[in-house]
Protein backbone atom coordinates (compact mmCIF):
# COMPACT_ATOMS: atom_id res chain seq x y z
CA UNK A 1 0.00 0.00 0.00
CA UNK A 2 2.67 2.22 0.88
CA UNK A 3 4.85 1.66 -2.50
CA UNK A 4 1.46 2.83 -4.26
CA UNK A 5 1.41 5.97 -2.61
CA UNK A 6 4.79 6.58 -2.65
CA UNK A 7 4.47 6.11 -6.87
CA UNK A 8 1.50 8.26 -6.79
CA UNK A 9 3.29 11.29 -5.18
CA UNK A 10 6.22 11.12 -7.92
CA UNK A 11 4.06 10.98 -10.55
CA UNK A 12 2.06 13.92 -8.93
CA UNK A 13 5.32 15.34 -8.75
CA UNK A 14 6.85 15.11 -11.95
CA UNK A 15 3.68 16.60 -13.32
CA UNK A 16 3.90 19.19 -11.15
CA UNK A 17 7.40 19.96 -12.42
CA UNK A 18 6.38 19.88 -16.41
CA UNK A 19 3.58 22.16 -15.40
CA UNK A 20 5.98 24.91 -14.45
CA UNK A 21 8.53 23.87 -16.99
CA UNK A 22 5.81 24.94 -19.35
CA UNK A 23 5.54 28.03 -18.26
CA UNK A 24 8.97 29.18 -18.54
CA UNK A 25 9.51 29.72 -22.26
CA UNK A 26 12.60 31.23 -22.17
CA UNK A 27 15.53 32.54 -20.08
CA UNK A 28 18.86 34.58 -21.12
CA UNK A 29 21.28 35.97 -19.77
CA UNK A 30 24.26 38.22 -20.57
CA UNK A 31 26.86 36.61 -18.46
CA UNK A 32 28.26 34.05 -20.88
CA UNK A 33 28.69 36.14 -23.50
CA UNK A 34 32.56 37.20 -24.02
CA UNK A 35 32.49 39.65 -26.66
CA UNK A 36 30.88 42.49 -25.47
CA UNK A 37 33.22 42.44 -22.37
CA UNK A 38 36.04 43.43 -25.02
CA UNK A 39 36.79 47.46 -24.72
CA UNK A 40 36.64 48.48 -28.42
CA UNK A 41 34.32 45.82 -29.26
CA UNK A 42 32.41 48.50 -31.05
CA UNK A 43 34.76 50.17 -32.36
CA UNK A 44 35.51 52.03 -35.56
CA UNK A 45 38.04 51.58 -38.31
CA UNK A 46 39.00 55.20 -37.13
CA UNK A 47 39.46 54.13 -33.73
CA UNK A 48 41.82 51.07 -34.54
CA UNK A 49 44.29 53.19 -36.62
CA UNK A 50 44.43 55.64 -33.94
CA UNK A 51 45.30 52.52 -31.55
CA UNK A 52 47.82 51.48 -34.27
CA UNK A 53 49.42 54.93 -33.96
CA UNK A 54 50.02 54.87 -30.54
CA UNK A 55 50.90 51.31 -30.58
CA UNK A 56 53.97 52.23 -32.99
CA UNK A 57 55.06 55.62 -31.13
CA UNK A 58 55.12 53.67 -27.55
CA UNK A 59 57.05 50.59 -28.80
CA UNK A 60 59.04 52.22 -31.56
CA UNK A 61 57.54 49.09 -34.29
CA UNK A 62 56.27 50.26 -37.45
CA UNK A 63 52.96 48.23 -39.14
CA UNK A 64 54.09 46.18 -41.46
CA UNK A 65 51.68 45.16 -44.09
CA UNK A 66 51.83 41.70 -45.42
CA UNK A 67 50.37 39.61 -47.88
CA UNK A 68 50.84 35.70 -49.17
CA UNK A 69 49.77 35.16 -52.72
CA UNK A 70 48.94 32.22 -54.54
CA UNK A 71 52.77 31.43 -54.69
CA UNK A 72 53.42 31.62 -51.25
CA UNK A 73 50.56 29.22 -50.76
CA UNK A 74 51.33 26.82 -52.34
CA UNK A 75 54.85 26.66 -51.82
CA UNK A 76 53.50 25.96 -48.19
CA UNK A 77 51.10 23.28 -49.32
CA UNK A 78 54.17 21.56 -50.89
CA UNK A 79 56.53 21.80 -47.64
CA UNK A 80 53.80 20.77 -45.74
CA UNK A 81 52.91 17.98 -47.78
CA UNK A 82 56.63 16.79 -47.93
CA UNK A 83 57.28 16.79 -44.14
CA UNK A 84 54.19 14.93 -43.73
CA UNK A 85 55.32 12.04 -46.50
CA UNK A 86 58.97 12.15 -44.90
CA UNK A 87 56.88 11.26 -41.56
CA UNK A 88 54.55 8.47 -42.76
CA UNK A 89 57.62 6.89 -44.75
CA UNK A 90 59.74 7.10 -41.42
CA UNK A 91 56.65 5.21 -39.51
CA UNK A 92 55.95 2.26 -42.70
CA UNK A 93 59.88 1.99 -42.37
CA UNK A 94 60.13 1.80 -38.36
CA UNK A 95 56.81 -0.53 -38.31
CA UNK A 96 58.58 -3.20 -41.03
CA UNK A 97 61.62 -3.20 -39.21
CA UNK A 98 59.56 -4.16 -35.55
CA UNK A 99 57.76 -7.20 -37.64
Amino acid sequence: MEETKLRQYIRNFIKELKDEDEDLEEVTTTSDVDGYSTPHAFSSKEDEEKKKKKLTKSTGYSVVKEELDNNDIKLIKKIIRDVIGDVYRDIWLKRNVWK
